[in-house]
């Protein structure tokens, strides 16, 4: 009669809680690592950015402009 194994005594399943639990876990570590991605990308692109607009008025040589893309 109460053989059944996770079910309990008519309480909430603690094997579907732990997946509930460890799914959610899963996905804010997906989301984390997404969210440092784009961040980084963003960074990258708005710094890239600058170095063209510094070669284009002069500030910078082709050599510096070059190098700080390579670095980037």
């Amino acid at each position: 009669m109460y053989g059944h194994g996770f079910m309990g005594h008519g309480f909430f399943m603690p094997g579907f809680l732990f997946w509930i639990i460890a799914i959610g876990i899963i996905f804010l570590i997906f989301r984390a690592i997404f969210e440092s991605n784009s961040k980084k990308k963003e960074f990258n692109d708005e710094a890239l950015s600058i170095a063209k607009k510094r070669f284009a008025s002069g500030e910078i040589n082709e050599e510096e402009y070059i190098k700080i893309k390579n670095t980037l």
